[in-house]
């Protein structure tokens, strides 16, 4: 059989170089080729049940919980550092606030009006307090967050001395010829 296919191919071998076929016939010839092809699967190799796989697996998993651990205790560390200097920060400046509202509602010269008045202020102030620690637990630029909370202090503290220094009356001193304020 195979002597009359070589002959067969031998003198037809002008055609066979000749003859070309179109993309479309070479689709179809390549289609009823494989149609008679018996279909082979794939060999899959589970790598998952190879031992250096697990360890491999185990290893990646331990360093991103690691990883994970480590940038939240930065982060507790960073917020520890912001909460202890906010807290020396609480302890000076509210001593200084109670002690000018204590001037000011001891202060004789003041109406309870104005007294009133002003603690409303005050509080305005306080809420504005509030809200920048709220800002400061976020986390985000704590450094503008600490200037803003101190000039917030500052803010109170110099509006109250501005208050308890036009409350009291002037003295005059003509003897000496000077004013004293």
């Amino acid at each position: 059989m195979k002597d009359k296919l070589e002959k067969y191919i031998i003198a037809n071998k002008q055609e066979f170089d000749d003859y070309q076929l179109e993309e479309v016939d070479k689709l179809k010839l390549w289609s009823h080729i494989s149609e008679g092809l018996p279909e082979q699967s794939k060999p899959v190799i589970p790598l998952w049940r190879k031992p250096v796989f697990k360890i491999a697996a185990s290893l990646i998993i331990l360093l991103g919980c690691a990883f994970t651990l480590i940038m939240n205790n930065n982060n507790d560390y960073k917020n520890s550092i912001v909460n202890e200097e906010l807290y020396e920060i609480d302890i000076y400046y509210k001593s200084l606030v109670n002690n000018q509202i204590q001037l000011i509602k001891n202060n004789p010269n003041l109406s309870i009006i104005d007294q009133e008045d002003f603690l409303l202020l005050v509080d305005d102030l306080d809420n504005e307090y509030i809200k920048l620690k709220k800002e400061l637990k976020a986390g985000i630029n704590n450094q503008k967050i600490i200037e803003a909370i101190i000039n917030n202090y500052r803010k109170k503290i110099q509006l109250m001395e501005d208050l308890l220094e036009r409350s009291y009356p002037t003295k005059t001193n003509f003897d000496e010829g000077e004013l004293i304020l």
